[in-house]
């Protein structure tokens, strides 16, 4: 049987809010998650775009708050938070290079 990455993603952000001490499988899955804006995500429309990309923070950001880092001290927190029109400059510290192209400066 094989899980797909939203089952690994639930489970992943379920795991993190119930352990303190963090597997480095998952720190290393989280740090992949940003290249999938420029790549799996690149022919999605944009508002499945921002929902998949925020999704994808989400992880991120439940592991700076379970290594004591404050919310607003996180770059992938804001993005999971992002309620303006432009959630790729909100995104755009935890994407960095990732970036979707057409919103790079």
């Amino acid at each position: 049987m094989t899980i797909g990455p939203r089952v690994f993603l639930s489970i992943a952000v379920l795991f993190v809010s119930a352990c303190s001490a963090l597997p480095q499988s998952v720190r290393d899955y989280a740090s992949t998650l940003p290249g999938r804006a420029d790549g799996q995500y690149a022919p999605l429309d944009g508002a499945v775009k921002k929902q998949l990309v925020t999704m994808d923070a989400l992880l991120q950001c439940k592991i700076d708050l379970n290594d004591d880092k404050k919310e607003s001290d996180s770059a992938a927190c804001r993005c999971v938070t992002s309620s303006s029109e432009s959630w790729i400059e909100d995104c755009r510290g935890w994407l960095k290079d990732h970036t979707p192209a057409q919103a790079r400066r």
